[in-house]
């Protein structure tokens, strides 16, 4: 029998996916008064950053907002019109557990068991998602038409040692997780021939080197019906500079090729295993909050396991670590093993153990992972790729050094973007334009070698971001871009034309040097120009520029273009030019990456005189201006981080004279 409070959550529960509902469950102290279960159950759900028992006369309240299946408690008001105002909101929220018993029960969420995983609900994921989503996992639009890639060598999980693939298209899972301090087994040019034996991995001298991560997915992709299993310590050679260079460039594929990557996201390391298979591995200790109803309804909170990762936010923590990063990029499937229930994503859905299948919630999360792809899209603009650059460099390496090769495989994948490639991270096409990346909003610091030194071929260059951890930006280019409404808050500047031609050279003394492709400026000028669509790049077209249509917009004064242009992909996106669209499939040409620059320019000398003025701007921490005796603004410099601000204000007394160069017009 339901009390009026129980009836009211399970009601608002019952809500459709697309609905919002909420409702008042009454005075906190009547609602926690009651002989109810819910009583003891709403002190402890409703968690606030205040304790709901100290507000006994506010009022206790239930919403569920759009697009979730999960509902929150909070303190409200009501307005004289009889609106709900939430004041304080749940931290976490909550899910009616699903009860088969009763027919049409509303409960989306389901109890685990606390110790174990159950093997045939991961076997029902994979056979959902490969019988139902077919191509959309299988070739999502990243993936179309690139050929997958063969691994050089792979786990077979059955005979227990490391083989050759045995032909193309061979089916394999693989690993992404965190190698530890630890000294575990890595396949040497001395270990490949003993690993290469049957049963090698079973035996004592190998066995007991494998941390248990390795052992036990061994062993679970085993007893999942999978043969064969990658793993970057057992399947690369560690001591072969030409297998690590390989592998790492193709390192996107590896991971986007395999049917599905275990993403071993707990502990420190290697060595914490994957908890929960029975007999297999220890049992877990799945934290689950469950909240009595009347009647035997129950809650379930669902997100609760972001809070249950002691290495959460900290170097050590899977998705703080820079190697991980574009290994969960690129994984088309996911099998999350995480300190709170299993988790599986894939490009169509997001399945955990502790909730049952919702269509409508699988295709929000397909739609956002869609959104989540813009940095692969084929056009090639700066700002699109943008995102992925700060998820990269804010996270963590052992050694700095690895930077650029934890980088490598996304910059791989970014080639059939960008023409001309990537050279440490910098589109070449658009290369002024990418030298101009900054630091705006937070510090960041230079990357040295573990060794503390900056060697001449550190692969660290001080004018790539790649040399600096820390988040960046990249400027978002007025003459390129029509600016939209969600980019209006962003630093307006224009690239007009390049007055500098850039060379990329392996030292300072090199006798040989490559030019750098940019050719955006040339583009620039076939559009402006060009009086047919035939003269412009194909798959483009061409339209009125009307100011009205674009109230957000930024151009120089006296300066809006003639016309706009969008490219058969996306008719959304607006360009004031355009610009090459690499054919997805073909598969590019990695250059050398060579890191010093040179360059031929001009120069003038900024003289310091005692009427001239440097100081902070006011609207940035990172950023310096230098007035002349008129207090006229003459030179703007936004540096790396605030220490370099104090120092250079310490410090400018020193500073009589400057050497300016020029590499690019712009206007802001």
């Amino acid at each position: 029998m339901f009390c009026d409070v129980c009836g009211i959550i399970v009601e608002i529960c019952s809500a459709r996916f697309e609905e919002y509902d909420d409702e008042i469950l009454g005075q906190v102290s009547a609602v926690l008064n009651s002989t109810c279960p819910h009583a003891q159950s709403l002190q402890r759900a409703a968690t606030f950053d205040v304790q709901v028992a100290d507000f006994p006369d506010a009022l206790l309240a239930i919403k569920k907002d759009v697009r979730k299946t999960g509902i929150n408690f909070g303190l409200a008001h009501m307005t004289p019109d009889d609106q709900i105002i939430f004041d304080n909101v749940s931290i976490t929220s909550s899910d009616l557990v699903f009860r088969d018993q009763i027919q049409h029960h509303p409960g989306q969420a389901i109890l685990p068991d606390r110790e174990w995983i159950d093997l045939d609900v991961v076997r029902g994921w994979m056979s959902t998602c490969h019988h139902q989503h077919g191509v959309q996992c299988h070739e999502p639009s990243w993936l179309k038409g690139v050929d997958p890639t063969k691994p050089e060598r792979l786990i077979d999980v059955v005979q227990n040692c490391i083989v050759a693939p045995p032909g193309s298209g061979i089916r394999y899972v693989a690993l992404s997780y965190t190698w530890g301090l630890g000294k575990n087994l890595k396949n040497t040019k001395s270990t490949l021939l003993e690993l290469q034996q049957l049963n090698s991995l079973n035996s004592p001298h190998f066995a007991a080197q494998l941390p248990e991560t390795i052992k036990n997915t061994i062993d679970l992709v085993k007893e999942l019906g999978e043969r064969f299993l990658w793993v970057d310590a057992l399947c690369i050679i560690q001591d072969e500079p030409a297998s690590l260079v390989r592998n790492l460039n193709q390192m996107q594929l590896i991971y986007a090729s395999s049917v599905f990557c275990i993403m071993a996201s707990t502990g420190c390391g290697a060595e914490f295993g994957l908890r929960g298979l029975k007999g297999l591995s220890p049992a877990r200790n799945l934290e689950l909050y469950v909240y009595d109803l009347a009647d035997g309804e129950r809650l379930i909170e669902v997100d609760h396991a972001v809070t249950q990762d002691p290495t959460a936010g900290t170097k050590y923590s899977y998705h703080q670590r820079g190697w991980t990063f574009q290994e969960w990029l690129f994984s088309r499937r996911r099998l999350v093993f995480n300190h709170g229930p299993l988790i599986w994503q894939c490009q169509c859905a997001r399945w955990r153990e502790t909730s049952r299948v919702n269509p409508e919630a699988d295709s929000r999360w397909a739609l956002n992972s869609r959104a989540r792809e813009s940095a692969l899209d084929p056009s090639p603009s700066i700002w699109d790729f943008m995102s992925l650059v700060p998820g990269f460099n804010t996270k963590s390496l052992t050694m700095q050094e690895d930077a650029p090769r934890a980088f490598a495989g996304i910059q791989a994948m970014l080639h059939r973007v960008h023409p001309g490639g990537l050279l440490y991270g910098l589109s070449e096409f658009f290369f002024e334009v990418a030298l101009a990346w900054s630091s705006l909003y937070d510090n960041v610091e230079r990357r040295q070698g573990s060794d503390g030194s900056k060697g001449v071929d550190d692969g660290l260059p001080s004018w790539s971001w790649l040399g600096w951890s820390g988040r960046v930006n990249f400027p978002h280019d007025a003459e390129f871009h029509v600016m939209d409404p969600w980019h209006s808050h962003e630093q307006k500047v224009g690239f007009d034309v390049p007055v500098v031609k850039w060379y990329t050279m392996a030292s300072p003394d090199s006798l040989t040097r490559r030019a750098v492709r940019s050719q955006w400026h040339q583009y620039k000028m076939i559009s402006q120009r060009a009086s047919t669509s035939a003269e412009i790049p194909s798959e483009w077209t061409r339209e009125e520029y009307k100011r009205q249509d674009f109230p957000h917009d930024f151009n120089a004064f006296g300066r809006e273009p003639i016309d706009l242009f969008s490219h058969r992909l996306d008719h959304q996106k607006k360009f004031k030019y355009a610009i090459p669209v690499l054919n997805w499939s073909d598969t590019p040409v990695l250059g050398v990456q060579t890191q010093y620059l040179g360059c031929e320019t001009n120069r003038a000398r900024l003289m310091l005189t005692s009427g001239t003025s440097i100081m902070k701007h006011v609207d940035n921490q990172r950023r310096i201006g230098i007035q002349d005796d008129e207090g006229n603004l003459i030179l703007s410099l936004t540096l790396h981080n605030t220490k370099e601000v104090q120092d250079f204000l310490d410090d400018r007394k020193g500073f009589q004279a400057w050497m300016l160069v020029s590499a690019i017009l712009s206007f802001g």
